[in-house]
């Protein structure tokens, strides 16, 4: 017997199915913890951020994104590699090559930046 195309038997081990217990268990876990902990107060600088005793008034921190580019090429790189590694060549070259060449041309693109 099948359910959405997966046997019966299967249904516990779907990722789908283990997605969702997952979710549930940690949604159990985080109102458990959230029944037991304590009311918080705010007292004196309790709620304030530690800076080691100093008074130190927020303010925004400068973003810099020079090094995205690299961190892309590298996530790329890595996907790539992973992929081709773990596709069976013989049955699928054409997946390869495609990966292959989707791969250069999103590599050429962000070295066009």
């Amino acid at each position: 017997m099948e359910l959405f195309g997966v046997p019966v038997e299967g249904l516990m081990y779907h990722p789908v199915t283990v997605f969702a217990l997952s979710l549930l268990a940690g949604g159990i876990l985080y109102s458990l913890g959230k029944a037991m902990a304590p009311v918080s107060s705010a007292v004196g600088g309790k709620l304030k951020t530690y800076a080691c005793g100093e008074e130190v008034e927020g303010e925004s921190f400068p973003t810099s994104y020079h090094l995205y580019h690299a961190a892309f090429i590298f996530t790329l790189l890595d996907v790539l590699a992973l992929v081709i590694g773990t596709v069976p060549a013989v049955r699928f070259p054409w997946l390869v090559g495609g990966y292959l060449l989707v791969g250069l041309i999103a590599i050429v693109i962000l070295f066009k930046d």
